[in-house]
């Protein structure tokens, strides 16, 4: 492309060849000497890279919690939340991942080991809550403990320790499998939550634990819900036998265990003295349980 001039009296075309003394006199010429516009070296076109789709990822609720590789997390945490504590013997981490990943919603998060673990999935109300344990259990089979409590966003922590404290109870006392809940061992989970409570009652009871055959009675007496008719023939003892052992654990504890508020205090002792020694005996508990629940 080329540049030409302009004259006052009209266009005109330069050629190159016309001199500005060729312009009429007395006329006011603006000449441009023919240059050809230098072009600029074209830059190389960039491409522009996909922008990739990245899932959304929730951040982690608590220490040790981990997403579920199936479940999309919201970025949004809900408002509220299922927390259970569950122990399934027989199962690996990964039979367990994959059964929660399966019947909790998205955003759920775990912390397992050893098939004993947490679970935090979001539940809009404690009886929906209930059933996902439920749920749970029954996906699981036999030789299963779910504790289960619902709690906002902000008490995520202590509904943790509760779970957690509550499933311990629960296995260290030989209950048998299920979905257990804070009220089932609310004044076990007292006692163990009062370390003060727990070594008097603990020494209240220790004459009767170190004597294998009133121990054995209490218990009995205890599953039999105090009818002594029928812990006498689940030991195999006559009625006598069971009365005499009776008033040997009131004369060693000052507390009768055929009345009602004496067998309350005596379970609730005993309790105590289990748990106080749960590190072992959570696990112990449980198999016992499961051994007894086939």
């Amino acid at each position: 492309m080329w540049s030409g001039c302009s004259c006052d009296d009209g266009p005109v075309v330069c050629t190159g060849r016309r001199r500005r003394a060729a312009a009429p006199p007395g006329a006011r010429t603006t000449c441009m000497t023919l240059q050809p516009l230098l072009l600029q070296p074209v830059q190389p076109v960039q491409q522009v890279q996909p922008v990739q789709s990245v899932q959304p990822v929730h951040p982690v609720l608590l220490p040790g919690f981990v997403g579920l590789p199936e479940s999309v997390s919201p970025i949004t945490p809900p408002r509220t939340w299922a927390v259970l504590g569950v122990q399934a013997l027989g199962c690996t981490d990964h039979a367990l991942t994959r059964v929660f990943g399966r019947l909790c919603g998205a955003g759920t998060q775990i912390r397992l080991r050893g098939g004993r673990g947490t679970v935090l999935a979001p539940a809009g109300d404690w009886q929906q809550a209930l059933r996902l344990a439920r749920r749970i259990r029954a996906d699981l089979g036999d030789a299963v403990w779910i504790s289960v409590t619902w709690r906002p966003y902000e008490e995520l922590a202590r509904g943790v320790r509760e779970a957690e404290d509550v499933l311990r109870v629960v296995c260290a006392l030989g209950r048998r499998p299920g979905v257990h809940q804070l009220d089932d061992v609310a004044v076990e989970f007292a006692v163990a939550s009062n370390p003060e409570v727990s070594r008097r009652l603990i020494a209240l009871i220790e004459p009767v634990v170190t004597r294998p055959e009133l121990l054995r009675t209490l218990e009995a007496l205890i599953a039999a819900d105090g009818n002594r008719a029928r812990a006498a023939a689940d030991l195999i003892i006559h009625r006598s036998t069971i009365d005499y052992r009776l008033g040997r654990i009131e004369a060693l504890t000052g507390h009768s265990p055929t009345r009602i508020h004496g067998l309350q205090t005596l379970c609730t002792a005993l309790a105590a003295h289990t748990l106080a020694g749960a590190g072992a005996g959570a696990g112990a508990g449980a198999r016992s349980a499961a051994a007894s629940a086939v």
